[in-house]
């Protein structure tokens, strides 16, 4: 999916939006992987991201924000960001009202995910 147009994509169904950033994890291409109202915050951290680089002579901040910007529109794609903030309400809710709430600490979890995306997060 890599050579075809970047507004396809973006307007594809989410296992083709998913195949297109498996396939593909430049800039360009996760930019169009996510929604518009996502596309200008992204414009804005990436440059600030290049700017960074240029200065400090180092790509892995722009590496860390661009496996970030893919996780994002693979979760966008399928829904599955909606489900996390869903639960993340139905969880603060809960500690809110006083309620127990059973889990392992959100750094542990945090930490392991990146670490599975190959992402380092500083904690």
């Amino acid at each position: 999916m890599g050579g075809e147009s970047h507004d396809l994509v973006a307007g594809g169904t989410p296992e083709q939006i998913v195949d297109s950033l498996m396939g593909d994890r430049s800039p360009r291409n996760i930019r169009a992987c996510l929604p518009a109202e996502d596309q200008d915050f992204f414009d804005r951290d990436f440059r600030q991201a290049m700017a960074g680089a240029t200065e400090e002579l180092d790509l892995g901040p722009v590496d860390d924000l661009l496996a970030y910007w893919w996780h994002v529109a693979r979760m966008k794609a399928t829904g599955e960001y909606q489900a996390v903030l869903a639960e993340g309400r139905r969880v603060q809710a809960d500690i809110e009202s006083g309620e127990y709430v059973p889990g392992r600490p959100l750094r542990e979890v945090l930490a392991e995910r990146a670490a599975e995306l190959g992402v380092k997060l500083d904690l």
